[in-house]
């Protein structure tokens, strides 16, 4: 989940008297005793993690893979990584500095000056630090990606690189309603979803759903998510996806829902 926030408000949540980054995360409950870096991400944690873990390997392999994938310059605007040592210590931090947050295990946050995932080490650390990281990667060369396509792009790279961008829990949600025929996408209203609005489940499902069909069925798909990706970061008045897509093919949400038939019966 992605969150943006004013320089102000963490300024007055953070700063204090200036000093150096160790000081800084000591004075506001943030982890810092330890820094690994590799490229754009910086873990900071107050327990050892290897230079070469294969979170960063994982990191800097979804950097590289969504550039690739997505036609985007390469970034080395840094993403600030705070691993907190037990949920305990997350939770606490969060209800001290950010109590107008909704409880998860993971958050990302941008200011105007600095791209800050914060997370709890656990089982599913892997899964929360590849979506909120591709937050990251993303805001650091798209500054004004729709909140839809936000959270598709790091629900279809939250999962191992293995599973080819399928989403599981998504699917599951997804699926039965394909079995009963009540499955109804709609890419103009994901469009409409105001920037500061907490998704659902259904849409975080059909948001996830549109990027999988662009990025792997057809290459026009792609190549429209691409230019209008592009068209986003020149900025002024851009057209929206599901007009760029409806010249493709006269039914996209038709063309939708097959794919997902086809991943089911994988």
């Amino acid at each position: 989940m992605q969150i943006r926030l004013s320089i102000v408000a963490v300024l007055l949540a953070f700063l204090g008297a200036g000093g150096c980054a160790h000081t800084w995360s000591q004075r506001s409950g943030l982890p810092g005793e330890f820094t690994v870096a590799r490229y754009q991400v910086m873990i900071h944690s107050d327990f050892p993690l290897p230079e070469h873990h294969r979170l960063m390997e994982d990191l800097h392999a979804q950097r590289i893979d969504l550039a690739k994938r997505l036609a985007l310059p390469p970034s080395d605007e840094p993403i600030h990584v705070y691993v907190f040592e037990t949920p305990e210590r997350f939770n606490e931090f969060m209800r001290s500095h950010h109590p107008e947050f909704p409880k998860r295990r993971a958050f990302f946050v941008e200011t105007d000056t600095r791209l800050s995932v914060y997370t709890q080490w656990g089982d599913r650390v892997g899964d929360d630090l590849r979506h909120e990281a591709a937050h990251g990667h993303l805001h650091s060369v798209v500054r004004n990606l729709p909140l839809w396509l936000d959270e598709g792009l790091a629900k279809y790279s939250e999962n191992p690189p293995y599973r080819g961008g399928v989403n599981r829990e998504l699917m599951q949600y997804i699926a039965p309603r394909l079995q009963q025929n009540i499955w109804q996408p709609d890419l103009t209203r994901l469009e409409r979803i105001a920037p500061d609005r907490d998704m659902s489940l259904a849409e975080y499902a059909e948001a996830w759903a549109w990027v999988r069909f662009c990025m792997d069925t057809q290459p026009e798909y792609l190549e429209a998510l691409r230019t209008y990706l592009a068209d986003l970061r020149r900025g002024g008045p851009v057209e929206p996806l599901s007009a760029r897509l409806r010249r493709l093919t006269p039914n996209p949400e038709f063309a939708l829902i097959e794919h997902m038939r086809s991943l089911t019966a994988q």
